[in-house]
């Protein structure tokens, strides 16, 4: 049986509430509405998941709708770049198995972008030369569908559009707000409609809650930024991650979020713990303590 970070230290996070994590904005509701309403007028979803967390950046409220709509869907594993790509990968082979497609990308370095309309190309078939295909794009908060779509019109729309970006791309979530089309190929015609990162209203579990808020899909204040250190801490010397040993200087593997926050605020001459907190969870998120898959694959189900 593999650890399991409550079994272990979960138990000494007093800044963490043993209540259900809820965290559900006004416009994520309404958000969630117009999604479902317009469902039916597209002919492909394109689920947007964060690599390192292959189950837990899921949206089970999504995989419903799509259900009722009868509308097929491919999933997009974004950040490819910054995630244990063999753990990953095993991920992607046990969806293809059970006939769900796949793709690994990564919208920052443009890994496997062509491969998207390509995609649609050999599986879909344009139903009107003057409307085209519909596509909607979905995910939780901060997975990169911004990227993912301003890479996907800026490589396909004619040279007299140019590189204009049509969403805003920010580490912060739910910047996108409504909901709105564009075109992302002329010949055949393809289309898109952006949506906000859309949350799970309620998390009940905790190490779910915390992978989902280290990653960024969760705003920091929710759960606590030593929380989510502890964690961390406690995942990279649980998959046997050492990158940030070299990369922060150390003698050895710091043992506890304590000792990390220390030797960090010490070498870098921080004042105040906030900016040292800050300063490891933006070094985790772009990839500078090292490439890791936070979704145990002994725990991993649909």
């Amino acid at each position: 049986m593999a650890r399991r970070f409550f079994d272990e230290v979960g138990s000494k996070l007093g800044g963490l509430s043993l209540e259900k994590i809820n965290w559900f904005p006004g416009h994520m509701y309404k958000a969630t509405n117009n999604l479902m309403a317009r469902l039916k007028d597209i002919d492909l979803f394109l689920e947007i998941r964060d690599a390192r967390l292959p189950i837990s950046s899921r949206n089970p409220d999504i995989d419903q709708a799509l259900r009722l709509a009868q509308k097929p869907k491919i999933i997009l594993f974004n950040k490819y770049d910054l995630c244990n790509q063999r753990v990953t990968s095993q991920a992607l082979e046990n969806y293809s198995k059970v006939g769900i497609h796949c793709l690994p990308i990564s919208a920052k370095e443009g890994t496997n972008l062509m491969k998207i309309l390509k995609f649609l190309e050999e599986k879909k078939s344009i139903k009107y030369t003057t409307v085209g295909s519909w596509l909607m794009i979905g995910g939780m908060p901060n997975v990169g569908k911004s990227t993912i779509l301003n890479s996907l019109r800026t490589k396909h729309l004619k040279e007299t559009e140019g590189k204009k970006s049509v969403a805003k791309a920010t580490p912060i979530p739910c910047t996108t707000r409504s909901l709105t089309g564009h075109k992302i190929n002329d010949e055949p015609k393809v289309f898109i409609v952006d949506s906000p990162g859309i949350m799970v209203p309620n998390i009940y579990d905790h190490e779910i809650g915390l992978k989902l808020g280290l990653v960024g899909c969760i705003t920091d204040k929710i759960i606590g930024k030593e929380p989510l250190i502890e964690y961390l801490v406690w995942a990279l010397n649980r998959f046997g991650v050492k990158k940030h040993v070299e990369f922060y200087e150390m003698s050895s593997r710091p043992e506890n979020a304590k000792e990390l926050m220390f030797h960090v605020r010490e070498k870098y001459r921080q004042f105040n713990y906030e900016t040292t907190f800050d300063k490891i969870l933006k070094d985790f998120r772009e990839g500078n303590l090292g490439k890791i898959t936070l979704d145990d694959m002994e725990f991993m189900s649909e």
